[in-house]
């Protein structure tokens, strides 16, 4: 058996889609199609019902899954224990965090880094969805939650308040609300059903018709743009305020969140992944930004 199948199955059966796979693969839609057909060629079942909205696994492809998530738990494990003994500040650091954390704060950290250690590569996965750091997906993870995985550790960077934002030419255009009564009279940009994980989204799906929802998206950039576009209001952490958009009025103070750096326990006295994540918590905390934002 051609062990490395096993990644590209678990994809698939995490995402449910070819496309959601290759994206946290970091391959091509077409590499991760054939990686399933050989897969289920080599044990000669079928795994995945294909249907119109993506891959439902079938009952061996279940029974596949939970084994298959066994064995990669402990290849994981296996990992770390090694890698857990490295005390070289060498190496490649792997983190991931939303985009524009990675774009406004992560990356100026890298520089000042790399100045300091520069036989350290660092490598960012950007994206939305949390990657799995108890399978290595990533060394360290900077997240906005109110409530980390409890097989992690880290350090609570600072609070991010979560306000209502508008575009300035919707807002010349439609008059400026005042409070949140005011807003079933307005049109407004959501979150996709994943990006609904977020308190402050769950709450605004729940609380207004689906009808003033113009338009939603999975990433919080992106929710941002179509906001300061002018299509409409939303919601965003304070972390998220650019040229164009202008803050209203704060939410419910239960939707903020506490920006955490973590990693896992197991890598925890690895050097080059400590001297990372000591380095980046430490920009963090004195960026001028961030500081602004967190004192709002």
């Amino acid at each position: 058996m051609d062990w490395d199948h096993l990644r590209f199955f678990l994809a698939v059966a995490h995402t449910g889609t070819l496309g959601a796979a290759a994206v946290e693969l970091g391959v091509n839609h077409s590499t991760v199609f054939r990686r399933i057909n050989a897969f289920e060629a080599q044990l000669g079942v079928k795994l995945f019902d294909r249907l119109p909205q993506g891959y439902s696994l079938t009952a061996a492809g279940e029974e596949v899954r939970d084994r298959a998530t066994e064995a990669a738990n402990s290849i994981a494990a296996l990992e770390r224990a090694v890698l857990g003994r490295d005390y070289a500040l060498t190496g490649e650091v792997r983190m991931t965090t939303a985009p524009n954390l990675a774009t406004e704060f992560v990356a100026p950290a890298v520089k000042t880094f790399r100045d300091r250690f520069p036989g350290i590569q660092v490598e960012i996965a950007v994206s939305d969805t949390d990657y799995d750091l108890s399978r290595r997906q990533a060394d360290l993870a900077l997240r906005a939650t109110s409530a980390p995985p409890e097989y992690l550790i880290g350090r609570r960077v600072l609070r991010v308040p979560w306000f209502f934002y508008g575009g300035k030419s919707y807002l010349n255009n439609r008059g400026t609300p005042r409070s949140m009564s005011e807003l079933a009279n307005h049109n407004l940009v959501g979150a996709d059903e994943a990006l609904r994980r977020l308190p402050a989204y769950d709450w605004l799906h729940r609380a207004f018709p689906r009808e003033v929802i113009v338009a939603t998206a999975n990433q919080l950039n992106t929710i941002a743009a179509m906001i300061a576009t002018g299509l409409g209001l939303g919601v965003l952490p304070a972390d998220q305020h650019r040229q164009g958009l202008v803050r209203l009025f704060s939410v419910d103070p239960e939707f903020s969140s506490d920006l955490w750096l973590l990693t896992h326990p197991d890598l925890r006295r690895v050097a080059r992944i400590r001297a990372f994540f000591d380095h980046l918590f430490e920009s963090l905390r004195t960026h001028s930004r961030l500081r602004e934002f967190a004192s709002t």
